[in-house]
């Protein structure tokens, strides 16, 4: 994925209103601390989402949503 900016966020906008509007707010931040990482963060989502989807009525806190696992051999975690 290589989407600009706008279309990143819009992309995250879409996600965040189908499975959870509440934490729509979350679209700009995520753009601007993951900007080079936007397969990871689409995989990472569905991820949780998908855990969520059927099991939990609630909302996902904002520290699972922000909680995108760090790159591949960058000695971190």
């Amino acid at each position: 994925m290589n989407y600009t900016p706008e279309m990143y966020e819009q992309k995250l906008n879409e996600f965040f209103d189908r499975h959870d509007p509440l934490n729509k707010h979350l679209s700009s931040e995520i753009v601007s601390k993951f900007p080079d990482r936007q397969e990871d963060v689409f995989k990472h989502l569905t991820a949780v989402y998908a855990k969520k989807e059927g099991t939990l009525e609630q909302a996902m806190n904002q520290e699972t949503i922000l909680s995108i696992p760090p790159k591949a051999n960058t000695g971190v975690g």
